[in-house]
């Protein structure tokens, strides 16, 4: 089964993979062509999200959906591209002659992103935050500078914080534990690992090292 052989209406789910974070969502076959298939896009905040997954990201894009035996088919290493077609915004799905079935999933470690964006965080039931400046993110960690004062009660803790990626302005709010604090440069250091399932902040870790890969190919053009 191609790409191609995809029924108009047919729901499949795509899923984006970049170390070992996932993210999946829902998606429905709009129209096809003799190479590819053009699906519904992401929405984030009422608007399709543009996303480009190629050869020169390190990003894997895999598809799976039910085939007409009702069993769970997929096809690995998937090109994904922001298209307009007929007046909408799709993503085009496409494969190469190598990846037309489906392979085991590459397993690698959490590779952090640095991102230095200002943010709060909240200790305990505290209602006032503290200023804080992130220093990295991975699917399962985040790290923070913060001022010497800082002293929480509680290991448990809330980041909150907004930016912007290609005009799309994500808020986040993580919770996480401290599992490390060290002093640097007059501050302190505070690594945390995410304690709970967060798909906006995995959305976001995402886009945000999928840009990051994108400016450091055109810097080194």
């Amino acid at each position: 089964m191609k790409l191609t052989d995809l029924l108009r209406d047919q729901q499949i789910i795509i899923q984006l993979i970049w170390g070992d974070q996932k993210i999946e969502f829902s998606s429905v076959v709009v129209d096809y062509d003799e190479s590819s298939a053009y699906v519904t896009p992401y929405m984030h905040n009422g608007s399709p999200l543009t996303i480009n997954v190629t050869n020169k990201v390190d990003v894997n894009c895999n598809v799976f959906t039910n085939n007409q035996s009702k069993q769970r088919v997929s096809w690995k290493n998937v090109e994904l591209t922001t298209v307009e077609r007929k007046d909408k915004t799709l993503y085009c799905l496409k494969t190469s002659g190598y990846n037309h079935i489906a392979k085991p999933d590459e397993r690698r470690l959490h590779e952090r992103v640095i991102i230095q964006v200002k943010a709060e965080v909240f200790d305990g039931r505290k209602e006032k935050g503290v200023e804080i400046l992130v220093h990295d993110i991975s699917d399962i960690g985040i790290s923070f500078h913060a001022p010497k004062s800082f002293a929480p009660t509680s290991k448990q803790l809330i980041v909150t914080f907004t930016d912007s990626i290609d005009e799309k302005q994500f808020n986040i709010r993580v919770g996480c534990t401290i599992t490390r604090t060290t002093e640097r440069s007059g501050n302190l250091f505070v690594g945390c690992k995410i304690m709970e399932e967060n798909k906006d902040f995995r959305l976001y870790g995402f886009m945000k090292r999928l840009y990051s890969k994108k400016n450091l190919s055109l810097d080194n053009q």
